[in-house]
């Protein structure tokens, strides 16, 4: 058994207290501090502030992805789990054209840098 005793939250020691009778304890609670940088850090990397990310290499290079006539109709919405990119499309045959070409699409994204991260596409009407 572990060395240290367990320790209840604030919530469940006040319940107990009020199942026993006693008093709730009602101080407030004191947490320990924690350096800004480390969380600025943390927040920066989590949400790829000031990074360039795999989804703004494919907005800069979508004519040379999709085609310039096929650009002007359909753009990327989003990445999922780091391996489906979603696209939106403004009608039904340019879709179908792109499900053709899905092939070449995702030859055309493995050029990119870490674009060959993305396994499959989905298309959405938009």
């Amino acid at each position: 058994m572990a060395d240290k005793q367990y320790q209840f939250s604030r919530q469940a020691e006040n319940l107990i207290a009020n199942l026993r009778g006693l008093p709730e304890d009602f101080s407030p609670i004191v947490r320990d501090t924690v350096n800004m940088d480390a969380v600025l850090d943390k927040i920066l990397r989590k949400y790829k502030i000031g990074f360039e990310s795999l989804e703004d290499r494919i907005r800069e290079k979508w004519i040379q992805i999709v085609g310039p006539a096929n650009a002007n109709h359909c753009h990327p919405i989003r990445i999922e789990n780091d391996n489906v990119l979603f696209i939106a499309v403004s009608n039904p045959i340019i879709r179908q054209e792109l499900q053709f070409n899905q092939a070449i699409i995702l030859r055309n994204l493995a050029r990119i840098e870490n674009g060959n991260r993305i396994r499959r596409i989905v298309f959405r009407s938009g």
